[in-house]
């Protein structure tokens, strides 16, 4: 089969097009490129992050049908997309546990995670500012994008978010601050309960959270400030709860 006339041509168009769709930054290098590989004789669409593979290969064939016939899509995930993912599977109650009870968390997987997510991005400062600190623990001084996809989810597993959560929150340029329920968890967290806070930031319920300030006798002004914070939280889990009691006992009253 004879190769399309203009091919190059062709397909540098179509991306041009997508990219201007997708709003996609050259200077981040989010913008889809056709490349040609001499050796395979393969000409194959890249980009990193935005638009998934699927809805690239949708709109390109859409576009022109012969000319990417037989054409390859590869979409990279940026360190932050990367390590963005590695907080939400850490998060994730549904993630596989290593050995050591820990998420375990692999770049292929992550891969996965995004696969039908356009353009991954933070739910929110915070979470921005928690890629933020684990990229820089990562890198470390060895400047910016050392790490690899493998680095960065190895730290996430082994070091879990609380370290990084902290390093943000103690970080004057990061808007970041532990909330009361959260910073009740670090003081009085159990043993058996910290691997959970530590590497998923599973906090304590508030009725476990307020029951220790009330329990500790020695509970600085800032613990007792942030118990007292729980209060109209607990008050309506008591009020469900005494309302579903109430229920059960009309049920089970015997008709009249």
């Amino acid at each position: 089969m004879a190769a399309p006339k203009n091919r190059s041509t062709r397909l540098n168009r179509i991306a041009g097009e997508l990219n201007e769709r997708h709003r996609l930054d050259w200077s981040r290098g989010e913008a889809i490129e056709a490349e040609y590989d001499d050796g395979r004789r393969e000409w194959t669409y890249r980009w990193i992050d935005g638009p998934t593979v699927e809805q690239v290969r949708r709109a390109a064939r859409k576009a022109d049908r012969e000319v990417t016939e037989g054409l390859l899509y590869r979409r990279t995930l940026s360190q932050r997309t990367v390590t963005l993912g590695a907080i939400r599977m850490a998060m994730d109650s549904a993630t596989t546990l290593d050995f050591r009870d820990r998420p375990y968390i692999t770049p292929s997987a992550v891969e996965e995670l995004w696969r039908t997510v356009s353009k991954p991005q933070p739910r929110d400062d915070r979470e921005s500012a928690l890629v933020t600190a684990i990229l820089t623990e990562t890198n470390g001084d060895h400047g910016r994008n050392w790490a690899q996809d493998y680095d960065l989810c190895k730290l996430v597993q082994e070091r879990g978010l609380v370290p990084f959560l902290r390093r943000a929150a103690a970080d004057a340029g990061q808007p970041v601050e532990l909330s009361p329920l959260e910073r009740l968890t670090e003081r009085y967290v159990s043993p058996r309960a910290s691997g959970a806070w530590t590497h998923r930031l599973r906090t304590m319920t508030p009725l476990e959270a307020f029951s220790a300030v009330q329990a500790d006798t020695a509970a600085t002004p800032q613990a007792v400030a942030d118990a007292l914070t729980l209060l109209p939280e607990l008050h309506a889990a008591l009020d469900t709860a005494a309302a579903e009691l109430q229920a059960r006992v009309q049920s089970e009253e015997p008709a009249a």
